[in-house]
């Protein structure tokens, strides 16, 4: 949280957010979050969402979770093209029989790192349909100016998932010197070529031959800091592909009705 004349310059992007602000007390003295009917439409057009890694073993059952990219950065897949997110739906509603990712539940707040040794900086997405700058339901000051409960409770969870985060990249960068990670990808039938199938997704995943592999100190080692339950939530995750492929072809279904 920053005062008017120390306020830092913010660079670079941030999946889901689009207009993010440090959070001031004098700026936003008056700004507060209130209850809107369709809480989760700014996560609808996202078809994945960074992940960390403490949170596979709770994720592993409702989503794939894959690597993506040069920095291998995990993600939870939440639908197979891009501006479709398959566990919203047209209201802004979550499916609850899953779980919701540490990502979005910290939404609207964010962390942005600072400088050299600068401390990091809370920040909050003014461009959020729930925050608003008049009447809010739960303030982000009271009239001393002094973070709410709400929002010292945010700055608690924003503080954590910037830790965990750091344990993620410590995580991925481990995989990579043990060269766990291959590349993969998913197949679907071609209606128009049966003996030629379609790639409709391609990611990095812990390689399960590589991983048998392991000599028995390396299998101690990653036991000893949490990253065997983390890759083994990994390769039970990959299951949940089946899950996305069916909601998918669902969810084309009554747009292919309405256009015949």
């Amino acid at each position: 949280m920053v005062d008017a004349a120390t306020e830092p310059r913010l660079t670079g992007s941030v999946p889901l957010y689009k207009n993010v602000e440090p959070l001031n007390r004098q700026k936003h003295k008056n700004y507060g979050v209130k209850t809107v009917p369709n809480p989760f439409s700014f996560l609808k057009d996202w078809h994945f969402v960074p992940a960390i890694s403490p949170e596979f073993a709770f994720a592993c059952g409702s989503y794939p979770i894959v690597f993506l990219g040069e920095k291998k950065m995990p993600v939870l897949v939440m639908g197979l093209r891009q501006g479709t997110n398959l566990f919203v739906d047209e209201n802004g509603q979550f499916d609850h029989e899953h779980y919701i990712p540490a990502y979005v539940r910290r939404y609207p707040f964010v962390s942005a790192t600072g400088a050299g040794d600068q401390p990091s900086t809370v920040c909050v997405d003014m461009a959020a349909d729930f925050v608003v700058a008049e009447n809010p339901e739960r303030p982000f000051f009271n009239e001393n100016g002094e973070p709410t409960e709400y929002t010292q409770q945010a700055i608690d969870f924003v503080s954590a998932f910037e830790n965990d985060a750091r344990t993620t990249e410590a995580f991925v960068e481990r995989l990579i010197a043990l060269d766990l990670l291959e590349k993969k990808d998913i197949k679907v039938a071609n209606p128009q070529d049966p003996d030629t199938p379609v790639t409709v997704a391609e990611y990095w995943g812990v390689a399960n031959e590589k991983f048998a592999a392991l000599p028995a100190d390396k299998l101690k080692e990653l036991h000893d800091s949490g990253d065997l339950v983390a890759i083994t939530a990994h390769l039970i995750s990959l299951q949940r592909w089946d899950r996305i492929l069916r909601r998918t072809s669902l969810r084309a279904a009554p747009q292919e009705q309405a256009q015949v």
